[in-house]
C-alpha cells in the first residue's frame, strides 16, 4: 500500500501518483500497513483509481492512433487529387490541435474559464495561420476570429448560467476578449482589415456581459483581480 504525504489518503493499488494531488506517494512500512488493515479492513478508503487512469491512457493512444491513420489518407488523396495545393498540412494541424487539447482538458486542473481562454487564444493563432497558408485573404481577422469571440461570449454566458455560485470568476475571461475585440477594430484603422460587423458586435456584447459583471458583483470582482493579480 501507498500514501499520498500530502492528502494522507491511502491508496491500495500502486499507483506512483496521488489522484487528488498528483503528488508522489510514498510506500508503507509493515507496521503502519497491518494497522491500516486492522483499521479499515480490505476495502480501501479511496477508490481504486488506477483502472480508470488506465482506460483514460488507453482512449488516448486509439484517439491518437485513429488520428494518424486519418491524416495519412487525408495526405495520399492529397497527393492524388490536387498535389499542387497541400491542404492535407492543414488538417494535419487540426488533427493534432484536437490531440492536444483533448490531453490539456483531460489531463489539467485548471478551471473551465483558464481552458476556454486558453483553447481561444490557439484557436485564434491557428485560423490566423491557415488565412496565410491559404493566401492571406484576410478571413480570419474580419470573420473567424471574431466569430470565436462571439461563440466565447456565449460559452461564458452557459457556464455563468451553470456556476452561479462562482460566476464572477469567468471576467477575467470577459477582460480577454474584450481586449482582443479591440485589437481587432484598431486593424481597421490601421488599414489590415475593412469590415467591422462582427468585431463591432464583439465589444458591444462583450462590453454589455463586462457592465452587468461590473454593476452586480463590484466586490467580487475586485476580489478576484486581486486574488488573480495580487493588488
Amino acid at each position: 500500500m501507498n500514501k499520498c504525504p500530502q492528502c494522507k489518503v491511502i491508496l491500495y493499488n500502486k499507483a506512483d501518483t496521488c489522484p487528488l494531488c498528483h503528488c508522489v506517494v510514498e510506500e508503507m512500512d509493515g507496521a503502519e500497513e497491518a494497522r491500516v488493515l486492522e483499521k479499515f479492513g480490505t476495502g480501501a478508503p479511496y477508490p481504486n483509481a488506477h483502472r480508470k487512469q488506465k482506460w483514460v491512457r488507453f482512449a488516448l493512444r486509439l484517439v491518437l492512433f485513429v488520428f494518424v491513420i486519418v491524416e495519412a489518407l487525408l495526405i495520399l488523396i492529397n497527393h492524388l487529387t490536387t498535389p499542387d495545393l497541400y491542404w492535407s498540412a492543414i488538417t494535419g494541424v487540426a488533427l493534432a490541435y484536437g490531440y492536444l487539447f483533448l490531453i490539456y482538458w483531460i489531463r489539467n486542473d485548471s478551471g473551465f474559464a483558464a481552458k476556454v481562454g486558453l483553447q481561444m487564444l490557439f484557436t485564434m493563432v491557428a485560423l490566423y495561420e491557415i488565412d496565410n497558408f491559404t493566401g492571406n485573404y484576410g478571413w480570419s481577422l474580419q470573420w473567424a476570429i471574431p466569430g470565436v469571440i462571439l461563440l466565447g461570449d456565449g460559452i461564458v454566458f452557459i457556464l455563468m448560467m451553470l456556476n452561479r455560485s462562482r460566476w464572477v470568476s469567468y471576467s477575467l475571461l470577459l477582460i480577454l476578449m474584450g481586449v482582443c475585440s479591440v485589437a481587432i477594430i484598431s486593424l481597421y484603422f490601421a488599414g489590415i482589415i475593412s469590415n467591422l460587423v462582427l468585431p463591432v458586435i464583439d465589444v458591444a456584447v462583450t462590453g454589455i456581459y463586462l457592465l452587468a459583471t461590473i454593476t452586480f458583483g463590484e466586490h467580487d470582482v475586485k476580489r478576484e483581480l486581486g486574488r488573480r493579480f495580487h493588488i
